[in-house]
């Protein structure tokens, strides 16, 4: 037994729960939702300032932007137990092809180098 640990309190006292979110359950899907768009903000942002250096790949990045947008917005939103093995696999497959798009953004971004004035 480790000091400080929900087994060494006294009988009367109310233990933490094991899992965090059990103390405050809308908090971790509100997070979940910032999180998802500030990626999508991020996308945005990095696709407006690659469209002046390689308009074709930062064309690339701001076409996955809603589409990373609309996967938070999915993600977020309540679902049954049985749902969430799905969405997870929904969001399994579409990591997977964003990272294969910025694959191959970053590809046809690095055939000629960028000159800054």
């Amino acid at each position: 037994m480790l000091p400080g640990r929900p087994e060494d309190c006294s009988p009367g006292a109310a233990a933490l729960p094991e899992d965090p979110e059990d103390l405050s359950p809308g908090t971790a899907a509100e997070r979940t939702r910032l999180a998802w768009e500030r990626t999508a903000i991020a996308f945005g942002a990095v696709g407006l300032a690659m469209l002046r250096g390689e308009p074709v790949a930062g064309l690339i990045v701001l076409a996955v932007t809603p589409v990373i947008w609309a996967l938070g917005r999915y993600v977020s939103a309540t679902a049954p137990p049985e749902a969430r093995s799905r969405r997870l696999l929904v969001v399994a497959v579409a990591v997977t092809g964003v990272a294969v798009l910025a694959a191959v953004a970053a590809l046809l971004g690095h055939g000629a180098p960028v000159r800054l004035r």
